[in-house]
């Protein structure tokens, strides 16, 4: 904190004599000549920008210069790029444009905001209009039957994207820039990602394979960012908004309310808000009927600060909360001997605070420091059938983290990223028994040594270079990571791992709607507390001891892929192969001279695995009428453990969907949907001896599966109303490596009020 400090006094010093130049205007629709609000305009090169108020207004303050360069975007308005003047009120026009794919902004892919077409790598975006109308339950559920991404449910209160093969701590998330990942993160499904209100972000984006030169440790298979909804300035007074919004699901799955309110003034800005949400038993497809017990509590609180000095920096502090209570592992009650098994609570806190300044140096063209704090709470309470022993575990993993970046463009054609990165995470562990029968209570070792703690440093930088038709790729990464187990059980461990590793890809411009790309990789894991600490049972027949002497696992990776983006009709098609080498996987071992213990088998973890993952992902949308639009997806998987000679655990099927999309002037939507999945029949050892996928094969495989469902809104002034009917024809299915069933016939009905 005191570098940041001293850092944010030299750079406001060293600039204060520097007068603002103001940009400002109104956006309108084309055709329409009606004002357009909550647009988005960013400098490009830079994360500095503004967004349109209700009237289409905005305005933009600079550091002194003449002109600056923005790109203008907004939803159901084809994206665009314009030459701002100092001093003019400029007007400018959007397209409106019902197809997404291919004109979508993202950060993610390259650190800085561009547009998804001129990206050579894979990305998959869930828009702010596509959460509003889909309106999920929870966050993993959001990211349910898109491009690339299968998501995996141990429990209710659980989700885990699988991206390219791979699942749990080798998919890297991040919260505005910040990883949710941390020391205990674990190997396969975890809950962690529902753990995030999707009622605060405004948008999702998944960089398909490594990320690791960009974002470090963990990103072997994808990124998946959750960007949270920010406020806008106002150009004229300070202006109050507000929304209250509630929503109903059918068989008492869900009943949540969510009250909210925005402030916008020049130079200030506010927005916050909580949600009260209460989930119900599961009521499965066909026969199944209710999952008991499934359901759980959950509240959350947000809130964003925004505010402008007189140089045009914008500093944001920013504050988020989740609590989830008594959230059941429905497949330990009903497969794994339990009587009761829930976490309980299950707490994320993140608070960050952000400081964004413009420069005219084009070698720093623009520079951001952000300083976090992230708090996990993960409590567990268990107890065995015929059992007096009831158990009390709580894991709590405090993150601080450091990340300064600078965005460079010396010439026209070069963008640069680069920064430094530090985090440091902080473990407390404990756990008691409480015995029912005679109220005595006992001290035990938690699931991680008490204590333990996690350094990761780094240095990075990313370069684009744009010559006649070809765009060329090329970023390197410096990481050094450092993990201390202080265990009086098991004795203390330290490792110091180190990663040196690199990308490379090129994009040609066949012609302006046709890009070919391809790109090389490489990426790596960490062991993490959780590899070489972890202490107690996982699945319902695994019993985990502490691991030593662990390296990281390390991948390399190659895609090649087209898109295509016109007018009417955009599409991607992208193929890859990943090799995963070093890879960190449970083998036989034995505690206390026998290899069961709690009635489970005992494993340990080491460096075992080299793999092969490969596949392909195509995704189309294309406008039929002008307010009628046709898209689907499909993604193949193929992973092949090649240290045993069989498929590796927990590889998707071949899945996708179709979809129809209808809008109307007035306010009305309507979305038609049919979701997919092949039969699986390529089944790890693994797979087939855990209780979650054998209790649902037929014949050795797990079934194919088909759902329907229809979404429909309106909107008119300060009232919005969506009702949706999912899995119309009621099917009973599992989606391949859950612990519990999908929906049955469910319907869902939900209203805002806007003042």
């Amino acid at each position: 904190m005191q570098y940041l400090r001293w850092t944010a006094i030299f750079f406001l010093w060293g600039s204060s004599h520097l007068a603002l130049s103001q940009f400002s205007g109104v956006v309108v629709n084309q055709i329409t000549q009606q004002p357009i609000s909550d647009v988005h305009l960013v400098v490009i090169g830079t994360s500095i920008g503004t967004s349109t108020d209700l009237s289409g207004q905005y305005n933009l303050e600079m550091s002194r210069t003449d002109s600056i360069r923005v790109r203008i975007s907004a939803i159901g308005f084809a994206t665009a790029e314009r030459t701002l003047s100092k001093g003019s009120n400029s007007r400018i026009e959007l397209a409106a444009s019902s197809i997404l794919l291919n004109n979508e902004v993202t950060i993610t892919a390259q650190r800085s905001e561009r547009l998804s077409f001129d990206v050579a790598l894979a990305t998959t975006t869930i828009s702010s209009l596509q959460l509003k109308e889909y309106g999920a339950r929870s966050t993993p559920e959001a990211l349910m039957n898109q491009t690339g991404v299968w998501v995996q449910k141990t429990n209710h209160g659980g989700g885990s994207p699988i991206v390219r093969g791979l699942i749990g701590n080798q998919i890297l998330l991040l919260v505005d820039g910040i990883r949710l990942n941390n020391a205990t993160y674990r190997y396969g499904p975890n809950q962690y990602l529902s753990t995030i209100d999707p009622q605060l972000i405004e948008r999702i984006e998944v960089n398909r394979g490594s990320g690791s030169v960009l974002y470090g440790s963990d990103a072997l298979g994808g990124v998946v960012q959750l960007l949270s909804r920010t406020p806008s300035f106002s150009t004229d007074g300070l202006k109050v908004r507000g929304e209250v919004s509630t929503k109903w699901m059918s068989a008492g799955m869900e009943k949540s309310l969510r009250p909210e309110l925005e402030f916008q003034g020049k130079n200030v800005a506010f927005l916050g808000g909580v949600s009260f949400r209460s989930f119900g038993d599961v009521l499965a497809g066909g026969t199944l009927g209710f999952l008991r017990p499934s359901g759980y509590e959950e509240r959350s609180a947000d809130a964003k600060l925004l505010v402008r000095n007189k140089l045009g920096d914008v500093f944001t502090a920013a504050f988020q909360q989740t609590t989830q209570q008594q959230v059941p592992r429905y497949d330990q009650v009903v497969q794994g001997g339990f009587k009761t098994y829930e976490f309980e609570p299950q707490i994320r806190q993140l608070a960050y605070i952000r400081w964004e300044h413009a420069m005219r140096n084009p070698w720093v063209q623009a520079l951001r420091i952000t300083t976090s704090l992230n708090r996990s709470i993960e409590g567990t309470v268990s107890q065995k059938n015929n059992s007096d022993d009831l158990k009390k575990q709580n894991d709590e993993v405090n993150t601080v983290g450091l990340i300064a970046e600078i965005h460079s463009n010396p010439i026209a054609q070069w963008h640069a990223q680069s920064g430094v990165e530090y985090y440091r995470d902080h473990v407390s562990s404990n756990a008691v028994v409480f015995n029912t029968s005679n109220n005595t209570e006992t001290q035990q070792r938690g699931s991680y040594a008490d204590g333990s703690v996690s350094s990761n440093w780094a240095v990075f930088t990313n370069h684009q270079l744009e010559w006649k038709r070809f765009q060329f790729l090329a970023g390197a990464r410096w990481n050094a990571v450092e993990v201390k187990v202080m265990d009086k059980i098991f004795g203390d461990q330290q490792i110091n791992p180190q990663a040196l590793i690199g990308n490379a890809g090129v994009m040609f411009s066949v012609n302006p709607r046709l890009r070919v790309m391809g790109n090389m990789n490489t990426g790596f894991r960490a062991p993490n507390v959780d590899d070489m600490s972890k202490f107690g049972t996982l699945e319902a027949n695994v019993f985990e001891i502490p691991s030593g002497g662990l390296s990281p696992e390390r991948s390399t990776s190659v895609e090649v892929g087209f898109k295509y983006k016109a007018p009417r009709l955009s599409w991607t098609i992208t193929t890859y192969q990943t090799k995963l080498s070093d890879l960190i996987d449970r083998v036989p071992s034995t505690y206390l001279g026998s290899n069961i213990f709690d009635s489970r088998t005992v494993y340990q973890k080491k460096n075992v695995g080299e793999a092969l993952v490969q596949g392909f992902e195509a995704d189309v949308e294309m406008q039929v009428l002008s307010s009628l639009t046709l898209n689907g997806n499909i993604t193949y998987t193929h992973g092949q453990n090649e240290t045993k000679n069989e498929p590796m655990r927990r590889i998707p099927p071949m899945f996708g969907k179709l979809g129809i999309r209808y809008s109307h002037s007035s306010g009305f939507w309507m979305r038609a949907e049919w979701a997919m999945a092949a039969s699986q029949s390529r089944l790890a050892a693994g797979d087939k001896s855990d209780v979650r996928i054998a209790i649902r094969l037929v014949n050795g495989e797990m079934p194919a599966w088909d759902i329907f469902g229809v979404y429909a809104g309106y909107s008119y002034k300060f009232v919005g109303v969506q009702i949706s009917a999912q899995n119309i024809f009621d099917k009973a299915y599992r989606v391949y490596a859950s612990g519990v069933d999908g929906y049955g016939r469910c319907f869902t009905a939900s209203i805002r009020v806007r003042f």
